[in-house]
């Protein structure tokens, strides 16, 4: 009997501690600096301003993590948030920095070094900056197409985002 009460305290234990978990919330993923998604399911890693005493952190301008499947509900899917693999990190997501100070610093991911991001404060917001086909544009998201059948290689990567000049959304493609 000793057992089966146990079980029952246990059970209703990880009920209540999953309902705050699988909480609603109301404004999601509004303060990155911009996501990175894949055709390949729906986990997107994302990249947070790292902030030390109100400063760019100069070490670690990006705090990097994926956002993969369970653990909070966000428009009807559930999500959980999980760190970069040391892989992720050292060929893919992870984030280089080139330059760094107080309130700017110059990064490009470890995939692509080709495509700089200045990471910097514009209109009281953290923001990334990219140039591409002589356009500067505050970088939103980026979405990898990866070639079938293992999706171990990038097709074409879109960004998205809004043109400094003129303020209209803009997508440009990649073709590694």
């Amino acid at each position: 009997m000793l057992p089966m009460r146990r079980f029952i305290l246990c059970a209703l234990l990880c009920t209540f501690s999953c309902l705050a978990t699988w909480a609603e919330i109301d404004a999601p993923f509004k303060d990155h600096v911009f996501v990175f998604e894949r055709n390949t399911n729906r986990n997107m890693v994302c990249y947070d301003i790292n902030l030390q005493g109100g400063s760019l952190c100069k070490k670690a301008p990006l705090k990097v993590y994926w956002v993969v499947g369970g653990g909070f509900r966000v428009k009807g899917f559930d999500y959980k948030i999980e760190e970069l693999t040391f892989l992720d990190r050292k060929m893919a997501f992870g984030v280089k920095v080139i330059n760094a100070k107080e309130d700017e610093a110059l990064v490009h991911l470890t995939a692509y070094k080709d495509l700089s991001i200045r990471i910097c404060k514009r209109k009281g917001k953290w923001v990334g900056i990219v140039k591409l086909h002589d356009h500067e544009m505050i970088l939103e998201r980026m979405y990898a197409q990866m070639k079938p059948p293992m999706c171990i290689r990038c097709e074409y990567v879109d960004i998205y985002g809004t043109d400094i000049n003129t303020g209209e959304s803009r997508c440009e493609r990649i073709i590694p």
